[in-house]
């Protein structure tokens, strides 16, 4: 993928995730800020690294669905900002693609120092941008952009007729 298809992608993510935003009754964005950062811990017990004893792991589909809604909540927060993720912020997530970074990062996520290291910054202190960097950095190394874009753009529907029938 190229700096203007990942960014052009995350543009049409951002409408989607407008129109979902648009079936909620409130929106508040500093419940929307605890709710990534929740998503985040969801995610990572989705993954379930530290969890040695289980013997059947959380399938890919329920991982990538829990990292679709970091993405919806990131993206919503960007949406508030009416900011757009820069393209210069696109190629820095795919100069990333390389193994140096890919080791770090998986070895910050599997050793538990994800939000140790990250999560709290990213999500508290940062702009959503950096959020939806380290979601995107996630997605490189464990899955797909395309899975992943496939998964938010699956659960936006569900979260739409969520809102629909007052979840």
């Amino acid at each position: 993928m190229q700096n203007l298809e990942l960014y052009n992608e995350l543009v049409k993510l951002q409408i989607i995730q407008h129109e979902v935003d648009s079936h909620m009754e409130t929106w508040q964005r500093d419940k929307i800020i605890t709710a990534l950062s929740e998503e985040f811990h969801v995610w990572y017990n989705a993954i379930g690294f530290f969890k040695i004893w289980k013997k059947h792991k959380t399938p890919v589909e329920k991982q990538l669905d829990e990292l679709a809604d970091c993405l919806a909540f990131a993206l919503s927060l960007l949406n508030d900002d009416e900011k757009h993720f820069e393209i210069d912020r696109c190629a820095t997530v795919l100069n990333r693609n390389n193994d140096q970074h890919i080791k770090l990062m998986r070895n910050e996520i599997e050793h538990g120092e994800l939000f140790s290291k990250r999560v709290h910054n990213t999500v508290y202190k940062q702009s959503a941008g950096f959020a939806i960097e380290l979601i995107l950095n996630i997605a490189m190394i464990y899955y797909s952009f395309d899975e992943l874009f496939e998964a938010y753009k699956k659960k936006s529907l569900v979260n739409i007729q969520r809102q629909k029938e007052g979840y």
